[in-house]
């Protein structure tokens, strides 16, 4: 048997894979790796691993590391998707969000889900702290608020993004305080936080309201949001569809330099968002 669940006392051998090629977008994987979030970890060889499937607890989010060389693990991956997504042969309706470095993992994907995924390609950045502190103090604008315990009880469209991402709002506030934007008239309109946090790294997630954009709101909540990471001593890492041209131009005036590309097999073409959440 070569597609072997591995408990959490074991995942510790699942972190040396993530390295060269494969180092492109870990905040996701490490989250689970390092149990900031719940999850799901098989691997062909439960002591000296040569690829790896790290998923959410739902199995809608997940990473495949490594090279598909391996036909047993393959199928064990193959059997079990198919066994989750689909019943009587048919597929329910679902949401998928599975990334990876390598491209062989491209037929495994297809040969699982077919014509209801597209496979996108992705563009990781680095982060450059000199050229975001070019910009100045972060100065706090009205209707820009941190994210509390309150906020996300009394604002239900984002608790449930939290709960979502994350399980629970009290393990959220553990790790990160993002940022919400909100209209002279109480409204939420925009919000910035961390959709991951692995091996140091904060994964940001960015949403403005199509009529708030092109005011500069997305900018000034992931200023403030970075700033807030770097007090922490935590990286903020940026991921966006590799067509999306507005999401580059904010990413590069914020301080970040275009890195490495990876592939994101999704059921939902969302380019406007930089790492879409699994609600």
């Amino acid at each position: 048997m070569s597609f072997i669940r591995i408990e959490r006392d074991q995942y510790h051998v699942v972190k040396g894979l993530l390295s060269g090629a494969e180092s492109a977008f870990t905040p996701f994987p490490l989250s689970i790796l390092e149990e900031t979030i719940d999850g799901i970890v098989y691997v062909d060889n439960q002591d000296h691993p040569q690829c790896a499937a790290v998923m959410s607890s739902d199995f809608i989010g997940g990473r495949l590391i490594g090279d598909a060389v391996n036909k047993a693990f393959n199928e064990g991956f193959i059997a079990t998707m198919k066994d989750h997504f689909f019943v009587d042969g048919s597929a329910n309706d679902f949401r998928l969000f599975w990334s990876t470095a390598s491209e062989s993992w491209d037929e495994i994907i297809f040969r699982v889900f077919g014509y209801k995924v597209f496979c996108i390609s992705r563009t990781q950045f680095e982060f450059d702290r000199h050229v975001f502190e070019s910009l100045g103090l972060v100065e706090n604008d009205e209707g820009m608020f941190r994210m509390d315990a309150a906020m996300l009880q009394s604002y239900e469209p984002l608790r449930r993004e939290i709960e979502g991402l994350w399980g629970s709002i009290e393990k959220y506030l553990q790790h990160d305080v993002g940022w919400v934007a909100f209209s002279s008239d109480g409204q939420g309109i925009g919000l910035c936080h961390a959709a991951f946090i692995g091996g140091g790294l904060a994964e940001l997630s960015i949403h403005v309201n199509k009529s708030a954009r092109g005011q500069g709101f997305g900018f000034q909540l992931a200023r403030n949001f970075i700033g807030d990471c770097l007090n922490r001593g935590v990286i903020p890492n940026w991921t966006c569809d590799t067509q999306n041209v507005p999401s580059f131009r904010m990413a590069q005036k914020l301080g970040f330099k275009e890195n490495k590309k990876y592939n994101l097999f999704s059921s939902i073409y969302t380019p406007i968002l930089h790492e879409p959440s699994r609600t």
